[in-house]
């Protein structure tokens, strides 16, 4: 299930297994507090925390976790991060997995995806990698109501885009804005403007789409205030160039943007906009850009050309041309 069907589910069943996994730390520590919460445990009594590092090959302490009973309560939870376990894990776990415990809830909580362990019965998988527009919106929402703030549409659609749909970033940007909204009770795009701050994807897509309406005054002081702000011309050059392989692999596929987004392995919210910039350019073009800045990667990391020369050279021989 996806993370916002989560709390729903809670509130009609508790499962006695969950895999929750997802790049968006954001949301993975929210499902653990949403499981946790569910089960109205006394936390020092009834909750077990392991690491996956340290149970791998031995994992008798997770078994007998599992196992116990709750003390002076009706349930007990087991939480551990980053499990990818081992085949002989695998054979030791199984029969917990075909009968858990009732009393139990066993938490297991990955930034990557397990397929040894979602082949296993009685896992409900919770979903939370980064990228889901919807959830973004209603948690946008749901904090400037609490707060007795008014956001415009126009003021979410831009947050979102800033943070490039990463809830720890857009969470602590929303407390930012609110914090700013106190006096006013008003959130608009101007708001986002001045106080939020963009990610590189972002900052990459704004200087391409400079770029491609010939607007060279303001891609070239997006590119500095890029470089003043990270003082990385190689992390610059490199978002350029992948943004246009993106570009180019968007127009061809003819796949749907979700099934272009798991190939590549990128947000389906990237390939939106891979997509709707493409547009702009003949195929032909982008795969003469793709293959000029190969071969300033290639000199870059051959040591003929350094890092910020790459870049300009990528932005004024190659792109504005």
């Amino acid at each position: 299930m996806k993370f916002k069907d989560l709390k729903k589910s809670l509130n009609q069943q508790i499962k006695p297994i969950y895999l929750i996994c997802g790049d968006d730390a954001f949301l993975l520590e929210r499902s653990i507090r949403l499981i946790i919460d569910a089960c109205q445990i006394d936390e020092s009594l009834n909750l077990s925390n392991f690491e996956g590092q340290g149970v791998k090959g031995n994992i008798d302490a997770l078994i007998s976790a599992l196992t116990s009973y709750p003390f002076m309560g009706d349930k007990r939870v087991v939480l551990i991060k980053e499990f990818y376990p081992l085949t002989a894990d695998i054979k030791s776990l199984k029969s917990y997995f075909e009968n858990p415990c009732e009393t139990t809830v066993f938490i297991i909580a990955n930034l990557s995806k397990s397929d040894s362990v979602l082949k296993l019965e009685n896992v409900t998988e919770v979903d939370c990698f980064k990228g889901d527009q919807a959830v973004a919106e209603m948690w946008i929402k749901s904090v400037c109501s609490k707060c007795g703030v008014a956001i415009s549409q126009g003021a979410i659609a831009k947050l979102i885009d800033y943070c490039n749909v990463d809830m720890t970033k857009i969470n602590g940007e929303i407390e930012k804005l609110t914090a700013y909204a106190y006096q006013s009770k008003k959130i608009d795009e101007d708001a986002v403007e001045i106080l939020c701050v963009k990610e590189l994807e972002y900052q990459t897509y704004e200087v391409v789409e400079f770029i491609s309406a010939k607007k060279y005054e303001s891609a070239y002081k997006s590119l500095t205030d890029i470089t003043s702000t990270t003082g990385d011309g190689q992390k610059l050059f490199v978002s350029l160039y992948y943004h246009f392989r993106r570009m180019l692999y968007s127009a061809l596929s003819p796949l749907s943007d979700g099934e272009v987004a798991k190939e590549l392995k990128i947000k389906e919210f990237a390939v939106k906009m891979a997509r709707r910039q493409a547009k702009a350019y003949p195929i032909k073009r982008l795969k003469q850009i793709v293959d000029s800045l190969a071969k300033y990667d290639e000199e870059f990391k051959q040591g003929i050309i350094e890092q910020n020369s790459a870049v300009w050279n990528a932005i004024f021989n190659v792109l504005i041309i």
